[in-house]
Parts: structure tokens; sequence; C-alpha cells
């Protein structure tokens, strides 16, 4: 490797990592490489943003500002004065990237597989989208020729796995644990072969994604205490998820070994964390049994009434069996009716508020706004009220445990342009709970159980074992790194842009809302702000309906349309 003359940042996302897994691998001496930046730097906890998803949290890392700013509030969200959802890519988010800004002053980027980065956009530099990504015939590099070389060189490229595609024999989770390996693999080989194209490069930044791909599907193998733990399964699926905090260890390694010299500083972090999901929680059938939300008669004959009564059956333990092959048989079978099934049988002109997707986003239904908006303006406050206490007073009817550990109003946690467009009550969960918003069990509003144990019923995110946490891991190691760092506050993940302009000594736009770690620094000096003109996304990210319907089943293979 040739010493740079320069200071370079170099990011490495472990998506879902947290530090309840690693310490202990860490404590073993098994992640060798993440022990010595922690030696030679500072650790801590990274605190992720509201809702801590993917798509946002990766947002949130990228512009330094709260989602009020950047638009985004889930993997689908409503299209504007309608119930229609659409699902959301780049060409949706409302302020620039990192390497964006630094593309704009003369930074070279190479930037491989953060989520949300499709459609691609110009760079000084190179870049290869990740997660919401629609397939390999899409444009999934820039510059354009790259996608060519990438597969030519590699033979084969994987943007993101399907934790469903195999449900649950040992076959299907070893080809899934393979599939994932094999992704890592590819990907850290595409990082290096655009690091060594560009090897003037002043920020490099790729995202590991197996980390929360097999904390979704194996953390019930790994975790005594989980309701689906079973002994002799965890003799056999107990360790993917510790080897691939290894393997990863390994090829970040490698990564270092090349490409990060004396004037490297390096940053380990992950968008947020993982911890066991135990319980599934119809939000929308609680609102029912509030009277906040209302639905229609289930009229029997009805397609959805069919599935409905057709995925019950599968609920026999004699034909439990049969579930992995439908399917494998009917790939689609949630993502085509996850939208008929969820709100095609609402009474809207009966209905006050309504969840939308797995986290906790709570829309009001304000007459003038939506199509059949029966909460007339002047009762809005009076209405949030009340779908606020009810979330807040919903509990675990085994622990007496709220659901929810907040629950805000959307202008207390956001602020800017597209606040409007953000849900009107946010619930978050930090625990194991995780918003169905499906309900295979019966027919709507019949249901009185709205919290369910997962392995209870046969309920879609019973294949789904482990949940995103608040809480995410950030290391700083190397050049201008302080060692063994003293943080007053806990780091939040919006505050890691205005802190890589600053290591880059780059002007922070002023709109940022993060602020500079100038603990984690040794050259510990105030920012300097710039005003940037307003951002104004030009992209193109229409999905044609082939690849809506790559992005349905993905979403769906990973269980994010509950």
């Amino acid at each position: 490797m040739t010493a740079s003359s320069k200071t370079r940042v170099l990011v490495l996302g472990l998506d879902g990592a947290t530090w309840t897994l690693l310490d202990p691998l860490l404590a073993q001496n098994k992640l060798p490489t993440l022990g010595k930046l922690i030696e030679n730097g500072s650790r801590s906890i990274l605190r992720s943003c509201i809702q801590p998803s993917s798509e946002q949290a990766w947002s949130a890392f990228a512009t330094g500002k709260q989602n009020g700013k950047f638009g985004l509030y889930g993997f689908y969200q409503r299209a504007k004065n309608s119930y229609a959802l659409e699902y959301i890519n780049a060409s949706h988010r409302r302020a620039a990237t990192l390497w964006r800004i630094l593309s704009d002053r003369q930074k070279k980027c190479v930037v491989v597989n953060v989520p949300l980065t499709w459609p691609v956009e110009a760079i000084n530099g190179a870049l290869v989208s990740g997660l919401m990504t629609p397939g390999l015939a899409s444009q999934f590099t820039y510059p354009p020729e790259l996608k060519d070389e990438l597969l030519t060189e590699l033979g084969e490229y994987i943007i993101d796995v399907d934790i469903e595609r195999g449900e649950s024999g040992p076959t299907s989770l070893g080809e899934l644990e393979a599939r994932v390996m094999r992704m890592s693999e590819l990907q850290t080989r595409a990082f290096e072969l655009l690091l060594d194209k560009n090897p003037d490069w002043d920020f490099g930044m790729l995202v590991h994604r197996a980390p929360d791909i097999l904390c979704h599907k194996f953390w019930r193998y790994q975790d005594p205490t989980h309701p689906l733990y079973d002994e002799n399964e965890a003799g056999e699926w107990g360790e993917v998820i510790n080897n691939c905090f290894a393997y990863l260890d390994e090829y970040n390694a490698r990564i270092l070994e090349k490409y990060a010299d004396e004037k490297t500083t390096v940053i380990v972090l992950s968008d947020h964390g993982f911890g066991p999901l135990t319980h599934a929680v119809y939000l929308n059938q609680y609102f029912s049994q509030r009277g906040i939300l209302a639905y229609k008669q289930q009229q029997s004959g009805t397609l959805a009434s069919a599935m409905r009564a057709g995925v019950k059956r599968l609920n026999n333990p004699l034909l439990g069996a049969v579930k992995a092959k439908v399917f494998e048989a009917l790939p689609r079978l949630k993502s085509n009716l996850h939208y008929s099934m969820a709100y095609g049988n609402m009474d809207w002109a009966h209905t006050k508020a309504y969840a939308v997707g797995t986290m906790g986003n709570v829309y009001l239904n304000v007459r003038g706004r939506e199509p059949e908006g029966m909460v007339d303006p002047t009762e809005y406050e009076a209405a949030r009220s009340e779908v606020i206490a009810a979330m807040r007073e919903l509990r675990d009817p085994e622990t007496a445990r709220p659901i929810f550990d907040f629950v805000y109003r959307r202008e207390e946690i956001y602020n800017g342009d597209a606040l409007e467009e953000a849900p009107d009550v946010i619930g978050l969960i930090d625990g194991p709970y995780h918003i169905a918003a499906v309900d295979w069990r019966g027919a709507n509003g019949q249901v009185k159980n709205v919290v369910e144990k997962v392995g209870n019923q046969l309920l879609f995110v019973s294949d789904t074992s482990g949940q995103h946490r608040m809480d995410g891991i950030l290391i700083g190691s190397g050049e201008g790194v302080a060692s063994h760092a003293k943080f007053p506050a806990t780091p939040q993940l919006i505050d890691l842009a205005p802190t890589v302009l600053q290591m880059l000594g780059e002007a922070i736009p002023s709109d940022m809302d993060g602020r500079v770690l100038n603990e984690l620094l040794t050259d510990a000096r105030a920012p300097e702000y710039a005003f940037e003109t307003a951002f104004e996304n030009k992209m193109d990210g229409e999905y044609s309906a082939a690849e809506e319907k790559e992005i349905e089943e993905r979403l769906a293979g990973l269980g994010y349309l509950g």
C-alpha cells in the first residue's frame, strides 16, 4: 500500500450490530480487528434515529439531519392526499448526502451498499447502491459502465438476501447462511475493486448488511430466553450470528491492511442495534377495540376472507410443514395481498386514525387532507390526544409492560420542510414487540388478543425472531481520533456526518441537526459552518411495475411488510 499524504476517512458499517453481541466475542478475542481498533481508539453506544429502521437510519447518518428534513418515515409511506402506499428510494430524500456534499467540494468518494442509494447519483468517484435497489437488471452503479465491469470481474453480485424464501428446514437455513456470506464476500471485493480504481479517494464507505439479515432470522437459535428457542436447533444454528461477525472482522482486516495508512481515520458503526422479537402487536385491531378505527363488515367469499381462512388452517401443527411449501410455491403471497389485507377493509368514514407499517407510525384521518377524512381540523388535537392516550395504555398482558417506550407528537421530534408528511403520532418501540400490519388470525375487528406471543399462532412475523433496537455501536480509530474518549452525551447517528466533515477539514452545512463529536477528536476545534443552497432532488426514482414487485418481494422477505 502506498502511503497517502492526505487525511482520509474510511467508514465500515455493520448493519444492526450491538454491543450485546460483540462484547462477549471481543472478550474471547474472536474479533481481533475490532479489538485492535478499540484498543487504539474509542468506542461508544450510538443512538439511532426514530424510527430505527435501515432506510431512515442510514439516511440520518448520510445527511446529518432528522426525518423532518430528509423526509423519510418508512420503507413505504402514504402517497400525498391518499390512502395509497408507495415504496421509497433515494429520489424521495430531501437532503444532500455526505458523499454528495464532499463530491461538490472536489473530494473523491467510494460508496458501496449503503441502503437507499438507488437510484444512483452522480458523484466524484464511484457508487454501488444497496437496499431498495430493484435488482441487478437496474442501473445500480455510478458510473454506469461500472456495472458490467463489476459483474465481469466478480462473476456475480448480490445486493440483498431474502430471509423468507426458505422457511425453516435445515437445508434452507444452511443455504441462507451461505448466501449471506457470499453476499458479504462479493460486496467486500467490489469495495476493494473500486478503491483500487480510485487510489486518490478521500472518503470510502462500505455497509455490511449481513448482521441485520441474520439477526432477524437466527436470533431465536442463540438466545435461550426466546420463546422459540430449541436446544437441539441451537446446537446446529446457534453460532450463525457470531460466525458472521467473525468473517466480517476478517474482511474488514483485509480492507484496513490494504487501504488504511497512518493518515486514515477509521469509523465502524451500526445504524441501530438488535434484540429479541417475542410478540406481534395488532395496533389497528387495538384501535378498532378503542373505537378509533372501524372495519367494514367482513364478507365471506372475498379473496381476503378466503386467504385468511386458508392461512388459519396452516396453523394446525400437523400442517406446519406446509407453510414453507406455500411460500416456496407462491413467493409473492405476502406482498401481493399486503395492502388489501391491511387496509382494504377499512371503513374510512368512521376511522379517526390508523397505523402504517411495522414500527408505530400513526396517521389521523383528517377531513380535507385525506380523501374520506372524518376528523374535523378543529378537533385534530383532541383526536390526536385520544390516540396518544390509547397507545400509552397498551400493555403486554403478561408483564403489564408498556408496548411503546415513548409516544410522540410529530413536532416533538421532527422539524423541517417535510414535517407535514410525517405521521401525526409516532410510537417508539425499543423492545421485543413488532407491529403486525396484517392480521391473518381472523376477521378484522373480531379477534380479542392484540398482543400475541410468537409461536402461539401462525404469525407471519414468527419466522423473524430478532428486532431492531435504538442502541447501535460506534468505534473510532486512526488519524486524529482520541484514545478512550469520554462522551458527555451519548453520540447520535446524525452526529456522524458533521464529524466526518470536521475530520476532513470541511465546513459543515448550517442546517445539519447533528453535532461534531469533538470529544472523539485529538484536534478539538470549533466547527466552521457554511450556508448551503437548498437541495433539490432531481433523481428519477419511479419504480416500474416489475421493479415495484421486486422491491415488494424483497421487503416481504426481510419481514418489513409485517
